[in-house]
Order: C-alpha cells, then structure tokens, then sequence
C-alpha cells in the first residue's frame, strides 16, 4: 500500500476513534461510514495492487480523489468533539500585529468591483479541481513518479486538516470582516457560487491554516517539476485562488503566512516516506 493510501487509511482512522468514543453526539450511521469507507478503501487499494493498464490503472491511480472530500466534509462535527474552543480573536490580533490597525481595516474595506468578485470566487471553487486535474493530467502521460506527487498534495490535504483540531477558526468572513463579506458584489455568478460553497462546506472552523493555500502551492510545485506546460495554465488560477482567500476574507492572512512552511513540512514528509518528486527530464535538443 503507498504512503499516501496510508496517510487516509490513518485519517479515516482517527476520525473513527473520534466519532466512536461519543457515541452520544455522532450518530450511528456517521460511525459506520467511517468505518465502512476505512475497510472499502483498503480493500480497493489491495485488490487493485500495481497496475500500469486499463481501467485498474485509472482505478488506482484516482483511488484516493473520492476520500479526501469524504474526510474534510465530515471534520465538522468532530472538531469541536477535540477542541471545542475557537481561535478568531487571537488569529485576528495576529493579523493586527502584523499589518497594523489602519491596514488591517483598509483590508476589509477595499472596494472589489463585480467582475473582480466574480473572478475571484471561480478561481476559489476550483481548489478540489487543481489536484484532480494535476493527478489526470500526469496519469494519463503515465508519468512514473505519480505516486509521488499524489503523496505530495495528500499529506498536504491531510496535515492542512490536522491544523483545523489544533486551532478551530470561522475566518473574517464571520467575525472582523463579516459585513465586508455579506456585501461584496453580486456579480454574474460570484454571490451564487459562494452561496452554494457556504452551503456545501460542512467544516465551519476550517480558517487555519490556509488549505486552500497549501494545497494549491504543493499543486504548483509538483506541476513545474513534472510538466511545466500545465504549471504554466494553473500558475495564473492558482495564484487567484490564494489571492481570493485574503479579498473574499476567507482567511486572515496569518493563515496564509503558516501555509507556507506547512505546506513544505508536509511535501518534504511525503518526499521522506514516499520518495521526492524530481524534475522531468527536458525534451532533447535537436542538432
């Protein structure tokens, strides 16, 4: 089994531990999905073993896309069963302290026309997206190293939501910058979006780190060293995306200021365990 199949196997795992000892306040059939995704999981990942063919291949290869989103929808109801305290006051004092008191309210203030909204918000929705189109993309130039990258971007998801029981967080959007967020600019499509984004995301306290932020930079990294060609069309989306989590105020920018180093800590842990993504080879010159 790869370290990045392990790595979910033991999220799902604790997860498990969690809803199982409050039987009281997770309900019966939450358990059991646990467990049930645990074991179907694992099984698929033996059943399927190494494969470079057919459909196995594709199988194996995008086996862990289904759990990733499995596991962040339902930390919701288990963080405050660790840590039921909220850390908004400190991280914003934080962000006081690092941008000063006038910046700070110039931040949640800045006027953003509706075009800008709207493209901010699109770029923001396609989080979950980068990392499948990084795994397609390479899977399907069957690129052998792979398996590195996929342990990349899920040790990053997986420590990125460590980071939500060790400090439970709403974001501006709910306490500094909460008027600043109600009235951004309906736009074309933003004010729908972010309204189905509201409603789809299950983990509330999820502010910091920045996932959004460290994902996407261990999406940019593996890309440039695997295929620069898609490093190049996801360069611009990703770097409104992160952008988005600051203007849209999603995140305070302490937030994103500790993606950094978390997301490095989680890429050099996955090039430890299951070995670091080179850089691909450059095509030959021609004499």
């Amino acid at each position: 089994m790869r370290p990045a199949e392990i790595a979910l196997l033991l999220a799902l795992a604790a997860m498990t531990a969690i809803a199982w000892s409050n039987p009281a306040k997770i309900p019966m059939t939450a358990r059991a999905s646990f467990v049930t995704v645990g074991v179907l999981f694992a099984i698929a990942a033996l059943a399927l073993g190494e494969t470079h063919t057919g459909w196995q291949y594709w199988c194996r290869e995008l086996l862990p896309v289904p759990i990733v989103p499995f596991i962040f929808l339902n930390l919701g109801r288990l963080i405050p069963l660790v840590n039921p305290r909220t850390y908004d006051q400190e991280l914003e004092a934080c962000d006081r302290a690092l941008l000063g008191n006038e910046a700070q309210a110039a931040l949640y203030t800045l006027p953003l026309p509706a075009w800008i909204a709207d493209v901010l918000t699109l770029a923001y929705s396609t989080f979950f997206f980068l990392a499948i189109v990084l795994v397609v993309v390479l899977a399907a130039r069957r690129d052998p190293f792979l398996p590195q990258v996929t342990a990349a971007v899920v040790f990053t998801f997986v420590i990125s939501y460590a980071g939500y029981f060790v400090v439970p967080a709403y974001g501006p959007r709910t306490t500094v910058a909460q008027e600043r967020y109600l009235s951004l600019p309906a736009g074309l499509v933003g004010d729908h979006v972010r309204e189905q984004l509201d409603q789809w995301e299950k983990t509330k306290t999820d502010a910091f780190p920045s996932g959004h932020t460290m994902v996407t930079l261990a999406v940019l990294y593996c890309a440039r060293r695997r295929y620069r060609a898609l490093y190049n069309v996801v360069l611009p989306i990703g770097s409104l995306l992160i952008a988005a989590t600051i203007l849209l105020t999603y995140h305070y920018v302490v937030d994103i200021l500790a993606a950094v180093p978390l997301m490095a800590g989680s890429v050099a842990l996955a090039a430890w365990l299951a070995g670091p993504v080179p850089r691909s080879e450059p095509p030959p010159q021609l004499a």
